[in-house]
């Protein structure tokens, strides 16, 4: 049995192994910074740190994500870097063992971000690999800005 945290994102359901997630958080707008990813939705402060923030629904069904009282941000690990995920609800955390099911060839899919399926009677919850959101021109600049971003907090805390 494997822990997940079941959210959806444009009516979806999707899951994320719990071992990556740092912490489930409220939404709250980020500030916005220049020539973003047109997923970003900016960065927020988060423990001291700057925190970007991906709408999910718009990286991964090119539609923004709800903002209401259900928002939620899940701050996950992504290659040894934290990021919030911005997402319409969270269900909860669930555990699945024999319902998980790796993609197989019979699935036409390029998407590395695809980790598996959890098969519910009712439903399909689609299990994401955090480390493959990005493909690697979006990952050089999500890390660009990134460094962009330490170096100008570090320059503000020196003077």
């Amino acid at each position: 049995m494997k822990q997940y945290i079941v959210f959806k994102t444009n009516s979806q359901s999707l899951a994320i192994g719990i071992e990556k997630v740092d912490k489930i958080i409220e939404f709250e707008e980020g500030k916005k910074i220049p020539e973003p990813l047109p997923y970003m939705l900016g960065v927020i402060e988060y423990n001291g740190r700057v925190l970007p923030i991906v709408d999910l629904g718009k990286r991964l069904y090119n539609r923004d994500v709800i903002k209401d009282i259900d928002t939620k941000i899940i701050v996950v690990n992504w290659k040894e870097k934290l990021i919030g995920l911005a997402v319409d609800d969270i269900l909860g955390i669930k555990s699945y063992g024999e319902e998980f099911e790796e993609p197989n060839n019979d699935i036409e899919t390029s998407k590395e971000y695809l980790n598996g399926f959890i098969k519910l009677p009712d439903d399909i919850i689609i299990v994401l690999n955090v480390d493959e959101l990005l493909d690697k021109d979006q990952e050089e600049v999500l890390i660009e800005d990134l460094k962009m971003m330490a170096d100008e907090k570090i320059e503000k805390e020196e003077k």
